[in-house]
């Protein structure tokens, strides 16, 4: 399987804690606050489930992705979480690729990136600088 994290693509296989990673195994255990890596230990301050995922692991966010053939299907973007918009870099007619950074969303103290899951245009904004979201609601709309 082909996963993206912040845009970045691995091929990814796995059986039970047995990990391969862009085809070099590593060992990887998960509890409930923390996740093992070769023997380092990062502690899981946030995990929202979906795709794509955000994960914050000792204060870094993380964006991760299945890679599918169904991305030009995703019409619209939606926040993961309940913060504010402190930056937006798109406008209507914007032409974005795959990994383009599209707003600064600012939750828990954290300044996350959200970046687009496909190459497309922008149809429609929803939302403003300084704006504040809850989960789920819709950023921007896809062409």
């Amino acid at each position: 399987m082909k996963i993206h994290v912040n845009g970045i693509p691995y091929n990814i296989k796995n059986v039970g804690e047995r990990v391969w990673l862009d085809n070099n195994e590593i060992t990887i255990k998960l509890s409930e606050d923390e996740i093992i890596i070769e023997g380092k230990t990062f502690q899981i301050d946030f995990i929202e489930h979906g795709d794509p995922s955000l994960f914050i692991l000792n204060g870094m966010a993380y964006m991760i992705s299945k890679d599918s053939s169904k991305r030009e299907s995703i019409k619209e973007i939606r926040s993961l979480m309940s913060g504010k918009i402190t930056d937006l870099f798109v406008r209507s007619e914007t032409e974005l690729k795959e990994g383009d950074v599209i707003a600064i969303l600012q939750a828990m103290k954290m300044d996350n990136q959200i970046k687009s899951p496909r190459n497309g245009k922008i149809k429609e904004i929803k939302v403003s600088k300084n704006q504040s979201v809850k989960q789920g609601d819709i950023l921007v709309i896809f062409e």
